[in-house]
């Protein structure tokens, strides 16, 4: 077990063992339970999915990971069936402390920013939601399910009692703002949807992505037949191509390979570098590498930059003001013309310019 010390206090964590499968694939299929992210990974790249699920080979840790994990277990331990009592604000921050996870982080400064980023996460969250404890069904719940003749395994971060007798699927997420049309949309809440009516047989009543940086819950009605008939289809293809050995590597043109964890033994990619033409050494070639990393870096960075903005304006909000002075900065928040939501201008001290939006 590790420890890390934040500000007088210490952090011990270890990682969650995994749940091993308990139902078999029908008698055709020869391959593995699969899940979301093996059939997502297969679907985008099917010699991707053969290094991790094949090979065995072990991939980088990512701090947004290890991040998204630790608030998870906190909002596992605050809706948990277990406890006849909701946990008070102080215990779920301990429970967040003990079980925080450190890999993936590239310095213990981004560590602990984002440690702190999930203590803002939870503290707002419990003032937000800290009544809706009766209303939740399960938490964290393991199923399986057996689609178009293949297991298919996973875990639902919420199930709640819907207004109307049915149930209401919860998503958590970390990162990246999304809107309406991702929860339109996502095949894996129409997994959980095709999950929880076969569990509890009754029907999914809403599905919801939670966005927990900016405590945004985006819903939508269940999704409808067509899209449970499209995610059928979808583990069919990723199953019949997972038995019959077929790992050819999908080379992204967009140069997304790069940055793939496999990208050192990819034969796809070894032959490109082989079919290339000769070049001379390139004097701009500190700038495209270091260009590269920096935009490698974008979707953490605009995490955090979302999770700054949402905490802005639930300050500005409580405090009934309109804009925020620092240092250097001024900050000022606006209604939308719609009506609908509120965004940022950030203006630089002494200047009269008009800012960026957030």
């Amino acid at each position: 077990m590790s420890q890390l010390s934040f500000d007088g206090f210490e952090i011990n964590a270890a990682p969650a063992a995994p749940i091993a499968p308990t139902v078999e694939p029908a008698s055709w299929y020869k391959g593995r339970v699969l899940s979301h992210s093996s059939i997502s990974t297969y679907r985008s790249c099917p010699q991707k999915w053969k290094f991790r699920y094949i090979d065995k080979v072990p991939e980088k840790p990512r701090s947004f990971f290890s991040f998204g994990k630790s608030v998870h277990a906190g909002l596992e331990f605050l809706f948990s069936r277990e406890k006849s009592v909701p946990p008070t604000l102080e215990e779920l921050l301990e429970r967040y402390r003990t079980g925080w996870l450190r890999e993936g982080y590239e310095s213990a400064a981004q560590e602990k920013w984002f440690f702190q980023e999930g203590e803002r996460i939870l503290r707002g969250f419990f003032a937000k939601h800290k009544q809706e404890h009766a209303r939740v069904l399960d938490v964290e719940l393991k199923f399986t399910v057996v689609i178009e003749g293949v297991t298919v395994m996973g875990y639902i971060d919420r199930i709640d009692e819907g207004p109307k007798g049915g149930l209401a699927i919860v998503d958590y997420k970390t990162g990246k703002a999304f809107d309406k049309a991702r929860v339109k949309s996502d095949p894996q809440l129409t997994l959980y949807q095709i999950a929880c009516a076969e569990i509890f047989g009754r029907p999914v009543e809403s599905v919801t992505l939670y966005h927990l940086n900016s405590l945004t819950a985006l819903t939508v009605p269940a999704h409808p037949a067509s899209l449970e008939a499209e995610l059928k289809s979808s583990v069919l293809e990723a199953a019949r191509g997972i038995n019959d050995g077929r790992f050819d590597a999908r080379p992204d043109e967009r140069g997304v390979c790069q940055y793939c964890d496999y990208a050192q033994i990819c034969p796809a990619l070894a032959a490109k570098k082989r079919e290339a033409p000769g070049r001379t050494a390139d004097p701009l070639a500190p700038l495209a590498d270091r260009f590269g990393k920096l935009d490698a870096r974008i979707s953490e960075l605009e995490a955090e930059r979302d999770a700054l903005s949402a905490e802005l304006k639930t300050r500005l909000s409580a405090g009934g003001v309109g804009e925020a002075c620092g240092e250097h900065f001024t900050v000022e928040m606006k209604s939308a013309d719609d009506g609908e939501g509120t965004y940022l201008i950030v203006r630089p001290n002494g200047s009269g310019a008009d800012g960026g939006a957030a």
